[in-house]
């Protein structure tokens, strides 16, 4: 069994995504990415203190392996350069949200306290969901 941190079992989290057209959310992924929230998000991407931001989570459901998260808090590196660049483009592209949307559930994760973290960033997307 691979280990993406303490508590997250590779085998468990799905297949990767492919790219999506602008303005097509997706939907089935966001209530993955969703539903599979881990107990605990960190504030940054980084993985070094043992856990995912919102980001790092949502990159790595996406099929990205956790190295590419270890050496930037803004950038993914891919081998395959369509799948490098900033965190917040990869992820928009990815799950065909609009740059804005990622911008604002990125920044909500990294200010919300530790111990409402979670359930306002299952809110945020929760609204996403709803609104698209």
């Amino acid at each position: 069994m691979t280990r993406l941190g303490p508590t997250v079992d590779a085998a468990n989290l799905g297949g990767g995504l492919s790219e999506k057209e602008p303005d097509a959310i997706g939907r089935p992924e966001l209530r993955r990415v969703r539903d599979k929230l881990p107990e605990r998000l960190n504030a940054g991407i980084l993985l070094g203190d043992g856990g995912f931001c919102i980001l790092g989570w949502m990159l790595t459901l996406a099929g990205f392996h956790p190295i590419t998260l270890y050496n930037s808090t803004l950038f993914v590196t891919d081998p395959d350069p369509r799948r490098s660049g900033l965190a917040v483009e990869i992820v928009a592209g990815i799950y065909g949200l609009p740059q804005a949307a990622v911008e604002e559930l990125a920044r909500t994760n990294d200010t919300t306290p530790t111990e409402r973290r979670v359930q306002t960033v299952r809110q945020m997307l929760d609204d996403l969901l709803e609104n698209s």
